[in-house]
């Protein structure tokens, strides 16, 4: 869906503002073990964010017919501001890292709920960089991994944050991909 100037954006608010609050809850007063355990979960969760950022992408925007149609949008104007309003990615990525809470706790939620938002936020940056930005070297090859999958097709390199996953599952296109699955 387009979204305005400030829903767009919300997202490189909502995010860090979500790490903050469920860190700062979570660590205050805790031990250096619940210190541990929410850096372990962020790590944790920053690598299930590019497997959730893989799979939406590959298998929900680019297979499913309604979505497909909405995701086509942003295909088709690449530099519109297309997305899902901040409150629904923030507040799903939330859910999904407190979904452990009863036997987890909070250091170890607070911490993966913060790498999944951590994951998203450098999605969004370098999706958005991609777009409307010329990237230093740094997110030199992501640009040209995502604009592959613009201008080639839409059927391979479907992560954005990382191509580890297009490897996985055989999708990536480019130097030193082997060949594509489709």
């Amino acid at each position: 869906m387009k979204l305005s100037q400030t829903l767009y954006y919300g997202d490189f608010v909502a995010a860090p503002a979500a790490i903050v609050a469920v860190s700062t809850a979570a660590l205050a007063g805790g031990s250096a073990y619940d210190a541990g355990l929410w850096l372990a979960a962020l790590a944790g969760g920053f690598a299930l964010w590019t497997l959730i950022e893989y799979a939406v992408h590959a298998w929900v925007y680019h297979r499913l017919p309604w979505f497909e149609q909405g995701h086509a949008a942003h295909h088709d104007d690449p530099v519109a501001l297309i997305g899902a309003p901040s409150f629904l990615l923030v507040g799903g990525l939330l859910l999904i890292g407190y979904a452990l809470y009863p036997i987890a706790g909070a250091a170890f939620c607070a911490g993966l709920s913060s790498g999944l938002l951590a994951g998203y936020l450098g999605y969004m940056t370098i999706h958005h960089m991609s777009h409307h930005a010329r990237p230093g070297r740094l997110l030199a090859a992501a640009r040209a991994r995502h604009m592959a999958h613009h201008y080639r097709g839409g059927t391979t390199n479907f992560g954005v944050t990382t191509a580890f996953w297009d490897h996985v599952f055989q999708t990536a296109s480019g130097p030193g991909a082997r060949p594509a699955r489709v």
